[in-house]
């Protein structure tokens, strides 16, 4: 699709000198947020939790990722899968819920059924239709100390990008608590938010960033981290969900995130000269 003209007048704007002044549309168009769901939400890669989350065979968790929900499994082998959370019969999602354990995935609509790597379970079909064809589409899963990424494009044959470092403590580390707050911001602007303030995080101390794609990044100090991922509902409604994990099992963990949301939600003020480089660069690369 083309670009609205609100991302196009940002672009002419990045080439003059002065200060940029974004079109309030580029906050609240639909017609924006479709072209963002198209040129970024789908981008690899996404760092959705940590390996614990799936401690024993038989767990799952969604995975909100843009307008795509993901199921992240952990089969009766031990081996992880990444399901785009869309039953093949009518399109209804599989798993509701946030997390649980099963032998089996079971669609609420109409009762079909799939294993933890998302074959249909029925017999019947097996020799009328393609097997291939009877399957909940998959995404690229991997790990890296710990951290479970996800491709949501589900560019199964592209070269897995580059990750930055990540600690390597954090393959032991434990989960000391996960937060989800929901805003009435668009996601542009919380993002910026989240990631120019790391004294919200970790007792108000600041730490290293490092970013995981368009929406997930990780503020992280010696044997601490919180992964922080922003989940685009629509175009002024975002949530962001953390996930804090510590070397020490008892370690303490401050979040002044929800208090600061409710005191002072971020405003457009956020989105400054860097962001809106970084956000052209990515609505202009398709």
């Amino acid at each position: 699709m083309d670009l609205p003209a609100s991302i196009a007048a940002l672009g002419e704007q990045l080439c003059e000198a002065d200060e940029i002044s974004p079109d309030a549309a580029l906050f609240s168009d639909p017609n924006v947020f479709a072209a963002e769901r198209e040129r970024i939400f789908a981008l690899p890669l996404v760092a959705v939790d940590h390996v614990t989350r799936l401690s024993r065979d038989g767990q799952w968790f969604r995975s909100d990722a843009g307008p795509r929900s993901v199921v992240v499994t952990r089969d009766g082998e031990g081996r992880l899968h990444a399901l785009r959370n869309v039953c093949i019969h009518a399109g209804y999602p599989v798993c509701e819920a946030e997390e649980g354990a099963a032998e089996r995935l079971i669609c609420l609509y109409h009762g079909w059924e799939y294993t933890l790597d998302g074959r249909l379970v029925e017999p019947e079909f097996s020799s009328r239709i393609d097997p291939s064809r009877l399957r909940m589409k998959s995404c690229p899963v991997s790990t890296r100390n710990g951290l479970i990424f996800v491709d949501p494009s589900g560019a199964a044959e592209a070269a897995a990008p580059e990750l930055p470092p990540v600690p390597d403590w954090l393959d032991d580390a434990k989960v000391t608590v996960r937060f989800r707050h929901s805003t009435t911001r668009n996601w542009k602007i919380l993002r910026e938010w989240l990631r120019s303030s790391p004294q919200l995080f970790l007792g108000g101390s600041s730490g290293e960033c490092l970013d995981f794609g368009p929406l997930s990044f990780m503020f992280a100090q010696p044997g601490r981290a919180v992964l922080v991922r922003i989940v685009p509902r629509f175009a002024e409604q975002s949530d962001c969900q953390l996930v804090y994990m510590s070397a020490d099992e008892g370690a303490e963990t401050a979040d002044g995130v929800a208090e600061e949301l409710r005191s002072a939600e971020p405003s457009a003020s956020w989105f400054d000269r860097r962001a809106a480089g970084w956000y052209w660069s990515l609505m202009s690369a398709a």
